[in-house]
């Protein structure tokens, strides 16, 4: 089932989510940061060569950015989030994502 995530709360179970800072001494993105290798938002760290994901709602791979209409939407769970704010939450399919809905 799809269902509603705040980013933060998302990047916390997230398997690819990390930060640059902390295991590449490379600032990028405030320290969210993203190893999906279907990430196309990217920095490049130049002393190294080496690309660098952004984690975003707007561009992550296992889901996408919701909108104001998905906290109406009856088939996907708004995990009791009631008010939609720009840049701040995911649709995920928890299925797809953790195997069964959580």
């Amino acid at each position: 089932m799809r269902k509603i995530h705040q980013i933060n709360n998302f990047a916390n179970v997230c398997g690819y989510f990390f930060n640059a800072y902390m295991s590449e001494n490379f600032e990028c993105n405030n320290g969210y940061n993203c190893k999906h290798p279907q990430q196309e938002e990217t920095d490049t760290n130049e002393a190294t060569g080496k690309e660098i994901g952004k984690c975003y709602a707007w561009s992550c791979p296992l889901g996408y950015e919701a909108g104001e209409d998905d906290f109406t939407d009856i088939e996907i769970d708004q995990n009791g989030y009631t008010e939609w704010e720009e840049s701040e939450f995911i649709v995920v399919d928890d299925d797809k994502f953790f195997g069964k809905a959580i």
